[in-house]
């Protein structure tokens, strides 16, 4: 018998199965955190509903990887979040993980 198929796995199914490993700096801010606890489907499915604000995954890990979404979807961000999200830690989020970044590739060269 062979193994089911995981074309339509979810990336927090992957997660779990550690088929992606997640990048400490993108999830310990409050952003990354928050993220996390709704999940990337919910948000985009939250969004879907206005076409100015529609986004796909992809556009949810981008912004994760330090990208800052555009004010009206910030501000869509933190309506949805009920208050447990700022303008400030959505932009924070961006700015510390460019800054982790970006320090991290000048470390990339040396020995560990």
């Amino acid at each position: 018998m062979s193994e089911p198929k995981e074309e339509g796995m979810f990336r927090h199914d992957a997660l779990a199965k550690g088929r992606y490993r997640r990048v400490p700096s993108r999830w310990d801010t409050e952003f990354g955190r928050w993220v996390s606890d709704v999940g990337v489907p919910r948000i985009v499915a939250a969004l879907a509903h206005d076409p100015d604000l529609r986004i796909t995954n992809q556009t949810v890990y981008e912004w994760l990887q330090g990208h800052a979404p555009h004010p009206t979807r910030a501000l869509a961000l933190v309506e949805m979040s009920g208050g447990r999200l700022t303008l400030n830690a959505i932009y924070e989020h961006a700015r510390e993980v460019r800054q982790v970044e970006a320090a991290g590739s000048h470390d990339a060269g040396r020995p560990r």
